[in-house]
């Protein structure tokens, strides 16, 4: 049987030169899928499409030069629910039976959830893919959405670029990422303590709030912004990795997290109600003023299905608590061996499960699924919590 035509619909423009940084999952993905691909370049050669997306917006009509070619595919891929739920309203409109897998991150946001409750355009999104459990159970409880349209797979990283390098470690906490970024409290909990924080408060996709800027700043903590090839060299000099975060529904964080764990760094992570599937805490517990218990995260029910062992790579905090982060970062930076052996657990637990490839892999196995030649394996469609 020959491999299903693929259409991915992706959120960047990928018509400028690529540089030295890590490799993206979009090109990734259209390798795996040997996929035709629709950027944001598409809209921009069109006078046309240039004006409007002053109005719409440049994802609503990418969708719609994807719906434009469905006689084309047996797979539309949408690299998240921007283009997704346009899409899908689109295909609803045509009654469409081409198949549609999209990303999704947060499905929750306010102004997604008029798609699902209200038009129920997942009626024609053949399969979401989360990786995030939180927003997986929400997707369910409260969007109404089928657990047989959902998949659960862990997110990725180019485990190649970001890598362990031949740089010294020094005294020096590194965080970086805008979205749902809690800079205020990391910088409460470092004041006045024996060590070199950095923040690198910039995104390449995030449009969020910097949180960092504006604030009187301690005198121990600089804010900058760095390029791939810097941020990994602040990565290898950095003993910890600290990535605070707003109490927020979903994975925000986990691409910092990631390349923190495949540099080697033991992570000091927010426990946010959706970010508790990635890093391996020893305590089943959150300590803090007011403890939260976490539940089994998705990467262990990964290792566990492939026979891996987890070890420990880092610890989770309450949000805005500086206390409890702080006492975090202090005994971290007193433990320099407990610091190799987390970050050691890390890159492992990156090199087996976490990569770009496997996650491309992954995506593979649901496209087959969308297009109707292959069933999910039972633990991308897990039962929902209790």
């Amino acid at each position: 049987m020959s491999s299903p035509r693929v259409l991915l619909a992706i959120s960047v423009d990928d018509s400028t030169p690529r540089g030295s940084g890590p490799r993206k999952d979009y090109t990734v993905l259209a390798t795996e899928l040997r996929a035709t691909t629709i950027d944001r370049s598409h809209v921009r050669r069109s006078s046309v499409l240039r004006r409007l997306a002053r109005w719409v917006g440049v994802a609503p009509l990418q969708a719609w030069l994807a719906f434009r070619e469905r006689g084309h595919y047996d797979v539309i891929v949408t690299d998240g629910e921007h283009i997704g739920l346009p899409l899908a309203l689109l295909l609803k409109l045509a009654r469409s039976k081409v198949g549609h897998l999209t990303i999704g991150h947060r499905l929750t946001a306010p102004k997604k959830r008029p798609f699902f409750k209200w038009l129920k355009v997942h009626s024609h999104i053949s399969l979401i893919a989360l990786h995030s459990r939180m927003q997986y159970d929400l997707a369910m409880r409260t969007l109404g959405i089928p657990a047989a349209q959902l998949a659960l797979i862990p997110y990725q990283v180019d485990a190649d670029f970001w890598c362990p390098q031949p740089v010294a470690e020094e005294r020096l906490i590194c965080s970086a990422g805008l979205e749902f970024r809690d800079y205020p409290t990391l910088m409460s909990a470092v004041e006045g303590m024996d060590v070199e924080v950095v923040i690198g408060a910039a995104s390449n996709w995030s449009k969020r709030r910097n949180t960092a800027a504006g604030a009187a700043l301690p005198g121990n903590v600089k804010v900058a912004s760095f390029d791939y090839a810097a941020l990994r060299t602040l990565y290898a000099r950095s003993s910890i990795v600290v990535v605070p975060l707003d109490d927020i529904d979903f994975q925000a964080g986990v691409t910092t997290i990631l390349e923190a764990m495949a540099m080697g760094k033991p992570v000091i992570v927010t426990h946010s109600l959706g970010q508790t599937d990635v890093i391996e805490d020893r305590r089943a517990a959150t300590r803090g003023a007011e403890p939260r218990v976490r539940p089994p995260s998705l990467i262990r029910s990964f290792a566990e299905e492939a026979g891996i062992a987890l070890e420990p790579t880092g610890f989770y905090v309450p949000p805005q608590d500086p206390t409890a982060l702080r006492r975090a970062i202090a005994h971290l930076l007193n433990q320099p061996e407990e610091r190799q052996r987390l970050g050691a657990a890390g890159r492992q637990t990156v090199e087996r499960l976490l990569t770009v490839d496997q996650f491309a892999a992954r995506i593979g196995q649901l496209v087959d699924a969308a297009a109707g030649r292959e069933a999910l394996a039972p633990l991308w469609a897990p039962a929902p919590a209790a």
